[in-house]
């Protein structure tokens, strides 16, 4: 009897510490969870490698000051996409050269993903505005991110009450129609630019910064001026400007009473769309699977709250759903608009041919 017991009892103990051992190899692994060994599967059976990025802190460079457009943008993102990685975030503003300083910090750092760059548009003009070497072929582009809708506007007691009395006032006074923007090369330069492409002269004077632009539209000093619709917005309200029209070939749904500048310059309607968006991008030669991580997190910040507010309360214009070939694409056909219109215009340092840059044909 007592034999029969102890052989009993024995293989209770050995099933329990058998149990007890499976627990402890699974400790730390949920239903939901796969272990380690799984996401290795996993991982090989798509054709892709593991990795433990991000094990560090992140730096994301944005090349433009506090306080600015680029600078508030990306620091709203981070604060999502910090949530997403699961890793601090450190956001560094490195201002100068039309962004140039900052994309050049960005590039001399490893590829190895703990280095992010939130640019602007301006790296597809460095090359023929001689500010840097670089362009956007030296990064590898994460995500495509927002623009603010670009607007032509005038001062209140402007005599045009409509954007097609100011063509013809420009096609009738070549040279003589005033137009303030900020500085070479930045965005309210190349939208007044675009005018050349309908055979229309007018003056182009720069004023150092948007604001200064911008208070000598409102002053009377320049007849009218491209905005962002972000920095107009107040003036409009309180109607010490009028907006004439959107820099765009469709209909902005929540600007129903402006129209599209194609709609009295047809002839520009073969450069369209033309944004001038942040981009997310990593340097090349960054490893395939850090930037799939990056993507996810990505992909998760932009469904965050914090993300979304912030962009429907500035009525700004998401390009998320660009994929990579398409963000690639896109800033190539940038890059070729842009730099002939500056080179046409005298305006660059360079030939857009030294650089291999085609004119843009759609």
């Amino acid at each position: 009897m007592k034999k029969r017991l102890i052989t009993v009892l024995s293989i209770m103990m050995i099933a329990v510490l058998g149990f007890s051992g499976c627990a402890d190899s699974n400790e730390g692994t949920s239903a939901n969870e796969p272990a380690n060994g799984q996401e290795t599967a996993a991982a090989e059976e798509n054709g892709s490698e593991v990795t433990s990025y991000p094990e560090k802190d992140v730096t994301v460079i944005v090349p433009w000051g506090a306080g600015g457009i680029t600078d508030t943008v990306a620091r709203t993102f981070t604060t999502a996409f910090e949530e997403a990685l699961g890793q601090s975030v450190t956001v560094v503003n490195m201002s100068g050269a039309s962004g140039a300083i900052g994309t050049e910090s960005a590039f001399a750092e490893e590829a190895d993903g703990y280095t992010i760059l939130f640019s602007a548009e301006t790296p597809g003009v460095f090359n023929v505005m001689g500010t840097s070497d670089l362009n956007f072929s030296d990064f590898d582009p994460i995500m495509m991110m927002v623009q603010d809708t670009k607007i032509v506007v005038v001062a209140a007691d402007s005599p045009y009450e409509t954007f097609e009395q100011l063509v013809a006032d420009m096609k009738e006074n070549p040279g003589k129609i005033k137009l303030s923007y900020s500085s070479p090369g930045a965005s309210g330069h190349i939208q007044g630019l675009t005018l050349n492409l309908a055979d229309i002269d007018v003056n182009m004077t720069p004023y150092g910064g948007g604001s200064d632009a911008m208070i000598a539209c409102i002053s009377g000093e320049v007849d009218f001026t491209f905005g962002n619709y972000g920095t107009v917005k107040d003036y409009l309200e309180s109607g010490e400007l009028r907006a004439l029209a959107s820099f765009t070939d469709n209909q902005v749904e929540f600007l129903p009473e402006v129209p599209p500048m194609t709609d009295a310059l047809p002839e520009l309607k073969s450069i369209f769309p033309l944004y001038f968006p942040n981009c997310v991008m990593v340097k090349q030669g960054t490893p395939d699977e850090v930037k799939a991580v990056i993507r996810a997190a990505a992909e998760e910040a932009i469904q965050n709250e914090v993300w979304t507010e912030f962009v429907a309360n500035r009525n700004y214009e998401t390009l998320h759903d660009f994929s990579h070939d398409e963000i690639v694409a896109y800033w190539d056909k940038y890059t070729s608009v842009t730099s002939w219109l500056l080179h046409d215009a005298g305006a660059t340092v360079n030939n857009p041919e030294d650089y291999g840059i085609a004119r843009y044909e759609k």
